[in-house]
């Protein structure tokens, strides 16, 4: 965006650890790609990653977004637990501060108060204010977060989990087919790349190109080239407007793999208390939206 408004946080110190971090993973991802078409190439380690990316799009999209962020539904123990474990593999921090950060995403969208508003900058938004905002929270507004054991638990162990599920696991599987740094490298860190940025083009690509059908104000889109990279997660423009709704395909057809995700736990009494809004509440919410125009609150959106 050619006339991108400066973060507040912009001018704060770099993060370097982070920084470093982000460096280390994508010369990995690289190097992934080289071992891959110069060394060796397994189909097995290969279906590995890509299983390994599907399931831990999962736990973000249906656990860490839907589940914890917008308490879109309710889901059992076992279910949390799943959810938990893959979403640690992602290495995008904990759930409880995942969902933190997105709420505030919510609040105060398009504001200076969203810590990753595309009208910041498109880069910004992508990944650039992941090295510049410290990731504190405010215990006030994950309250009900840390209520629940699972979370609180995942959260203090998120490293450990992350480098035991995220990278122990492919390395230890692959070994099975005798391909133990192609597991590493492959089902590890290329996927672990191409998780990162299929996640952080929500706020980038999903802010910036697309369709919008219901009103055209704020930055939300709907960008149908990101239905499969982000398994679902491309009807952006309607998610908030109806945050609270497991579907951001509500029609049956449209293609949202968390959606089914929820629907297939729901059916096996892993998931209940899905909750929905119709089409009526979200053009009446649109509306409200249009009329609110020109008041200082008029760009914030509550997430609860």
């Amino acid at each position: 965006m050619t006339n991108a408004l400066r973060h507040p946080a912009s001018a704060s110190p770099l993060l370097w650890n982070l920084v470093v971090c982000f460096i280390a993973v994508h010369l990995l991802g690289f190097v992934a790609i080289w071992y891959i078409f110069v060394i060796h190439c397994s189909t097995a380690t290969v279906f590995l990653a890509f299983l390994l990316f599907v399931m831990c799009h999962l736990s973000i999209t249906a656990g860490m977004h839907r589940l914890y962020a917008h308490q879109s539904y309710r889901a059992s123990k076992p279910l949390e637990a799943l959810l938990l474990l893959l979403s640690a593999a992602t290495f995008q921090n904990s759930a409880l501060v995942w969902a933190y950060f997105h709420r505030m995403h919510h609040w105060y969208s398009d504001t200076d108060g969203d810590p990753y508003s595309v009208r910041h900058g498109f880069w910004w938004a992508h990944f650039l204010w992941i090295f510049r905002i410290p990731m504190a929270i405010d215990p006030k507004k994950v309250k009900d977060l840390q209520r629940n054991k699972l979370v609180v638990w995942q959260h203090r162990h998120r490293s450990l989990l992350g480098l035991l599920v995220g990278l122990g696991l492919p390395t230890a599987l692959a070994t099975s087919w005798g391909d133990t740094l192609g597991g590493l490298l492959i089902a590890g860190f290329l996927r672990l790349v191409v998780q990162y940025h299929s996640t952080w083009s929500i706020n980038s690509v999903a802010h910036t190109f697309g369709f919008r059908r219901y009103i055209k104000i704020g930055t939300a889109r709907l960008s149908p080239y990101l239905a499969i990279s982000t398994v679902g997660e491309n009807n952006h423009e309607r998610h908030h407007l109806a945050h609270e709704d497991y579907r951001l395909g509500p029609k049956w057809y449209l293609f949202d793999i968390g959606k089914w995700f929820i629907e297939l736990c729901a059916w096996l009494r892993l998931a209940h208390g899905l909750r929905t809004v119709s089409e009526a509440a979200v053009l009446a919410r649109a509306r409200k939206l249009k009329l609110a125009l020109g008041s200082p609150s008029a760009g914030e959106y509550k997430a609860r």
